[in-house]
């Protein structure tokens, strides 16, 4: 049975997002996509066209992903507002363990590729624009009601990111400790606990 179009279009951009994440833009080959994908050369120019228009569905993919899950945990407006800080920490850990490429991939073509840097930006501003005006509100109510600290809503926020990305930036050079020899989920998992932790406590009284 033939595959139907949005399915190929799927697989080409799955096996693309695995060659750009291991080779990044210029070590990737189109060539390889194709043949891992499973399509001829030509099917994957006729979906995508060229390198450059893969490469930034996969990147504007990715981004994508980050914001909507910040945006969809701080907007659970049902859930008290430190139960929101915790489930953003950890649903953002939780995707960089499934997607531990993606923070060096990310770093390196921003660092690499200024012109990538309008894709990242606008993801951003999006992400601003919808989350932290409100978030600010609640932020500076839990101030007056004295249960937090003072703190600026998008400081928070970069402090969350910053902290989780860290943690797959150097995770290359920590596996060669012989403490984390087949105890890498135990280790992500604390460190995931130790982030919530330091958040935690920046906030609480």
């Amino acid at each position: 049975m033939e595959i139907k179009d949005k399915s190929k279009e799927e697989i080409i951009l799955k096996a693309a997002e695995v060659e750009f994440m291991l080779k990044g833009f210029h070590g990737a080959k189109t060539t390889s996509i194709a043949k891992e994908a499973g399509v001829t050369h030509a099917m994957l120019h006729y979906y995508y066209r060229t390198k450059e228009n893969l490469f930034n569905k996969v990147f504007e993919t990715k981004v994508s992903l980050i914001s909507d899950i910040i945006v969809r945990s701080f907007a659970n407006s049902h859930m008290p507002l430190l139960e929101r800080v915790k489930l953003t920490i950890e649903s953002h850990f939780n995707f960089l363990v499934e997607n531990q490429e993606l923070p060096r991939f990310l770093i390196n073509e921003l660092i690499s590729q200024p012109e990538r840097r309008k894709i990242f930006e606008n993801k951003i501003e999006d992400v601003i624009g919808i989350v932290i005006p409100a978030l600010q509100k609640e932020l500076d109510d839990e101030v007056l009601k004295g249960n937090i600290r003072a703190i600026k809503a998008f400081d928070l926020i970069l402090d969350i990111v910053s902290l989780n990305v860290f943690v797959f930036v150097v995770f290359p050079i920590i596996t060669s400790f012989d403490s984390l020899s087949g105890n890498t989920s135990d280790f992500f998992e604390n460190r995931k606990q130790e982030n919530v932790e330091l958040i935690m406590r920046r906030l609480k009284k």
